[in-house]
């Protein structure tokens, strides 16, 4: 029997993660419950010690939260060219990358490789399923910590990668200026590895690990065969992911065309 898990989180959360608009008589701030998908049986109870561990390290740093003007994951275009020495690089970063999708390609394969599912879909995003350990780790192509599935889909498809790293200032990721990295501020995790909320005020808002934000950063990376993104490999989002023209204009992607 799958499991349904029924969690509360903020609008902003779908607005950050998402790139999507907030309709005027939407407020920042108002609670809606979100729903994690309910075709997988794969929403642990407890995670191993070493995931937990990292989950409350990730919130332990002392960091501030990223300044409130920072553009922070809008838009949906890449917006950095690379020159031809840095391509043939990034080209090969990439071909590795890739050497590993037939290790990731179902949510029963990366489950078992330590990821959890760890948030609702958001529009051009999809869902995240997470090996919260990997973020204290250096940035390695082939070590993606987060992965986006579609769970639109029949069994969930994974969309593509995505890799968060702890650092004072932006990673050095792939070759060139194209990746682009962004910070959440005041995600609040559960240990279960769920992540409950995003743009909590403070660890007293938090049951769980509160992750102010301002050394957690996270770049996607488009490419899986046939999610290719037409707004670029580390585009913010990808239109492919993109809700067609049902429900609320706050579920569906900016620039969506």
């Amino acid at each position: 029997m799958s499991k349904r898990l029924v969690i509360v989180t903020s609008l902003a959360v779908l607005s950050a993660c998402g790139g999507v608009n907030i309709g005027e008589s939407q407020q920042p701030d108002d609670e809606i419950v979100l729903t994690a998908p309910a075709d997988t049986d794969i929403l642990p109870n407890d995670l191993p010690d070493t995931e937990v561990a990292a989950i409350v390290a990730l919130g332990a740093t002392g960091a501030e939260r990223p300044p409130a003007d920072e553009h922070q994951h809008g838009g949906m275009h890449s917006a950095h060219s690379v020159s031809a020495a840095d391509q043939a690089i990034l080209d090969d970063e990439i071909a590795a990358a890739r050497s590993v999708i037939a290790e990731l390609d179902t949510i029963e394969k990366v489950a078992a490789r330590g990821y959890v599912l760890a948030t609702s879909p958001s529009p051009g995003i999809g869902t995240h399923w997470v090996r919260w350990s990997q973020i204290l780790e250096p940035f390695t192509p082939t070590n993606p910590s987060m992965l986006l599935f579609d769970h639109s889909k029949s069994p969930p498809a994974l969309a593509g990668y995505s890799y968060a790293v702890q650092s004072a200032a932006a990673p050095v990721g792939f070759t060139g200026d194209s990746d682009m990295w962004h910070r959440h501020a005041g995600l609040c995790v559960a240990l279960s590895g769920w992540v409950i909320r995003e743009r909590s005020t403070g660890p007293d808002e938090c049951k769980g690990s509160y992750i102010a934000g301002g050394d957690f950063w996270m770049l996607h990376a488009w490419i899986i065969p046939r999610w290719e993104n037409r707004d670029g490999v580390f585009a913010p989002a990808n239109s492919k992911l993109c809700p067609k023209d049902i429900g609320p204009d706050f579920l569906r992607c900016v620039d969506q065309s």
